[in-house]
């Protein structure tokens, strides 16, 4: 019996001893695991912050170039009313001067710029001459340049009704 007892102690010891081993190598690798996920969370919440700062920075850098695009855009603006002023004084200027002049030179100078292709400068200049002086002018043309005229005045008087309405 004492046979039987013995190598069944050296076996109980020996599975117990090696759960035992088994056990602390579990919990060895179980705080190994730990450690690396502590380790990958600091990771991961440093670049989470540095994500953040970088997005933050980014959003700064963007309302700050819509701010230029703004400026950029208000100055066009700006520029393109004195422009557009700037050539109505001119216009204005030389439609007073036109209207003084004698029908035929006037006539002649009219049909030099439209060989010259500036036909929208004397459309320009027309548009803003009395209606009955343009009409003389019209009348000394060859029939394509007035139909052409004609109808560049037809839309611009269409267009202006519709920014009236």
């Amino acid at each position: 019996m004492l046979v039987k007892i013995i190598p069944s102690l050296l076996l109980v010891s020996t599975l117990s001893f090696s759960a035992i081993m088994q056990e602390g190598s579990l919990y060895k690798e179980k705080q190994e695991l730990m450690t690396i996920k502590d380790e990958l969370n600091d990771f991961y919440e440093m670049k989470e912050l540095e994500y953040q700062k970088n997005k933050a920075e980014l959003e700064s850098i963007q309302k700050e170039i819509k701010s230029e695009e703004d400026n950029i855009k208000r100055l066009r603006d700006d520029n393109k009313k004195i422009l557009d002023e700037i050539n109505r004084t001119i216009t204005t200027k030389s439609m007073l001067m036109y209207d003084k002049m004698k029908l035929g030179i006037v006539v002649n100078i009219f049909n030099q710029m439209i060989k010259d292709d500036q036909i929208d400068e004397v459309f320009d200049i027309m548009i803003r001459m009395k209606n009955k002086r343009v009409m003389k002018i019209l009348k000394k043309f060859d029939t394509k340049i007035s139909t052409i005229i004609m109808t560049k005045m037809r839309i611009y008087n269409d267009n202006k009704m519709k920014e009236n309405k």
